[in-house]
């Protein structure tokens, strides 16, 4: 909320003010931070109540950094921000928050609080997120809307960074069968970059959430893609490289993931294309080559949790399925291929009634049908 009176003196901070000045200071990152919060006992208005000498005890924290905490007021304006919080519905989640993502939470250097527009209640699902290259080949571009739009049907929700691209078409898979997805900026989220996105920002903003670590008016730079990416990989239970080229961001969200011991998938690519580089040297390094939606679930392993929180809440929410074809399909999210003949044993049904519901998961795009006569779920 915002206050009657202008706030610039430090006695008068409450603990989220304090946390927002400390997350918007330059020459402040998020591992000062978490020293400086550190040393006060987890109290950050105490940073900005104790002297010079005291802030220089503070392993890492030199004069710089110590300068702009006693001056903060010259360097950032608490209740303009505050102010265009309140007028865009814009939240600052705290660490300590219940509604700060978990797995965020587990990072080695996780946001003190992250700006959220839209719909928070998303950060409670699985997620996976989808990264690629901004120069995208018509393949990249379908398989990056075909993966999304698959995995946000089983309930997941799609992760990645409203970029050129793979990301754009990632989120717009997402979104389009009425799945959730997260974008995460590397600005304040009062700048829609690249402009031409303006559209599906307005989309995320109602129907998904769009965050940032960054304060009203920060430009992207050098130095804060890196720092969205470790946001992007810290959020999501595996990362999707689709294309990228030998030194793309992609590679450091994928690299980051890989330090968090999270899983990452690439999707094979033509040898001679550039964009399939990057992809193709993780592959050879070890991460896992996406070839159907079983290699994303056997990696991750929570069928459990995927049906809990995302089968039953998007998909018979949407109303899109009846019962038996949501009894049906529910066989094959854990990758499983059956025969029409076996699905009949297997649920007790006549053959006419079941050959009907899988045409039916068939023109609807849930499961699709072999060569070999199996039918399988229908990712890529």
């Amino acid at each position: 909320m915002v206050h009657s009176h202008s706030i610039s003196n430090s006695s008068e901070l409450s603990e989220r003010h304090a946390l927002l000045i400390l997350n918007a200071l330059p020459s402040i990152g998020p591992i000062s931070c978490k020293r400086l919060l550190s040393a006060f006992s987890g109290d950050a208005r105490k940073v900005f109540q104790v002297d010079r000498k005291t802030l220089l005890r503070v392993q890492g924290i030199g004069e710089v950094a110590v300068e702009k905490i006693l001056n903060w007021s010259a360097y950032f304006d608490l209740n303009k921000e505050e102010q265009f919080m309140q007028d865009r519905s814009i939240s600052f989640c705290l660490i300590k928050d219940d509604g700060y993502p978990n797995l965020l939470k587990k990072i080695y250097d996780p946001p003190i609080g992250l700006y959220c527009l839209g719909n928070k209640a998303i950060f409670k699902k699985p997620s996976v997120a989808i990264v690629g290259t901004r120069i995208v080949s018509l393949y990249g571009k379908n398989q990056a809307r075909k993966i999304a739009s698959s995995l946000a049907k089983l309930g997941f929700c799609i992760v990645s960074g409203l970029a050129r691209g793979i990301d754009y078409e990632t989120h717009y898979g997402a979104l389009a069968v009425g799945g959730s997805s997260i974008a995460v900026l590397g600005n304040g989220l009062d700048i829609i970059y690249p402009p031409e996105h303006h559209d599906l920002y307005q989309s995320l903003e109602k129907e998904g959430l769009i965050v940032s670590e960054f304060p009203f008016g920060r430009r992207a730079d050098r130095q804060s893609f890196p720092m969205r990416n470790r946001i992007i990989a810290g959020l999501s239970e595996g990362t999707i490289v689709i294309e990228s080229g030998v030194k793309g961001g992609s590679l450091i969200t994928a690299n980051f993931a890989l330090e968090y011991g999270r899983a990452v998938f690439a999707i094979p690519g033509r040898l001679d294309a550039l964009q399939s580089q990057g992809c193709l040297a993780l592959i050879k390094e070890g991460a896992t080559m996406l070839t159907s939606l079983k290699d994303i679930t056997n990696e991750l392993q929570h069928f459990e949790r995927i049906q809990a929180v995302g089968f039953n809440n998007t998909i018979s929410s949407r109303g899109e399925l009846s019962d038996l074809e949501q009894e049906l399909f529910s066989l094959f999210l854990d990758g499983s291929r059956f025969t029409p003949s076996a699905l009949a044993e297997h649920l007790d049904r006549n053959m006419s009634e079941l050959n009907a519901t899988l045409i039916q998961l068939e023109l609807k795009h849930y499961i699709k049908r072999s060569l070999d006569g199996y039918y399988e779920i229908n990712i890529i």
